[in-house]
């Protein structure tokens, strides 16, 4: 049985990322009391890795009720909501929480997907959100970090997380030091190429209706991302099986992640098919987590 807290341990050093198929979980930190529709996880980040789960979706914002540089000591987002009330969770917490996992598992690597979210009053054209990540929170842990813009084979990302940017950088020559750039992809798209990376992220489950229509596009993405890594290992797949409403309670994200459960998700989950990112992963004692895993060494 594959040891989910250290399974990277068991591929070979020049196995690339984009090569592996990897559990990750939807706004990773949307774990705590919240609002019902903006809760999508029932386990902490740290179980989450202990449970296989190798690409974290982070999102964050200014802090509520305070004001300049205050507000910038980020606190993990979901849209516009807080992932947890009435205090907020710091964005270096869940960092912190990354990092001594890795210190115990030096074999292992994190995607760390961060997205800005929350209050939209960020100068982006000065690179406000950047350099607030940048400053406060990369370049003082640069050690942790694997800032590449490539694909790393595993032998260069042990022990290190992967920036997975969703965000933009304006100054080029900061770019070319701050991560992969996944900074745009197409809005509730069924299958977006961006060259180095494809993303499925239908996320405007309207209806339950929905809920079948997007198990279909994971699905198809997943035996897309297998055919194409047979002979490649130069294109990142992320394929998300999130979703939701936040007017309609049959379309809140524990039910879309039931809805992939009951539609038997895990009948595409193959070799080499990249990153399938799910809500509520500990679901049946985690069990998708580890068939994910499991498949590595299939």
């Amino acid at each position: 049985m594959v040891d989910l807290q250290s399974w990277m341990k068991e591929i070979g050093d020049d196995t690339s990322i984009a090569k592996l198929t990897i559990p990750g979980t939807h706004n990773s930190g949307a774990c705590y009391t919240a609002l019902p529709s903006v809760q999508c996880q029932g386990e902490y980040v740290t179980d989450q890795l202990k449970h296989g789960v190798r690409f974290l979706d982070v999102r964050a914002g200014k802090l509520f009720m305070k004001e300049g540089e205050e507000a910038k000591d980020l606190q993990v987002i979901h849209g516009k909501f807080p992932v947890k009330i009435p205090f907020p969770e710091k964005l270096s917490s869940v960092m912190k929480e990354v990092y001594e996992f890795l210190e115990e598992n030096p074999s292992e690597t994190v995607l760390f997907s961060l997205k800005q979210e929350g209050i939209d009053d960020w100068n982006n054209d000065q690179d406000e959100f950047g350099n607030c990540i940048w400053d406060r929170y990369i370049d003082k842990n640069k050690d942790k970090w694997y800032l590449g813009t490539d694909l790393p084979k595993l032998r260069d990302c042990r022990g290190k997380v992967i920036l997975f940017r969703r965000f933009g950088v304006c100054d080029e020559n900061r770019a070319r030091e701050f991560g992969f750039n996944a900074s745009s992809w197409h809005y509730n798209t069924v299958e977006d190429d961006r060259g180095d990376f494809v993303v499925q992220d239908f996320c405007e489950i309207n209806e339950p209706s929905d809920i079948e229509k997007k198990l279909g596009y994971v699905k198809e993405l997943a035996k897309k991302a297998f055919d194409y890594n047979r002979d490649n290992d130069n294109k990142l797949y992320v394929n998300f099986s999130s979703g939701a409403n936040f007017f309609n309670t049959s379309c809140w994200p524990e039910k879309v992640a039931d809805g992939m459960i009951a539609g038997n998700i895990s009948e595409c989950f193959n070799k080499a098919i990249g990153i399938v990112v799910l809500d509520y992963i500990e679901k049946d004692n985690w069990r998708l987590a580890r068939e994910l895993v499991e498949k590595n060494f299939n």
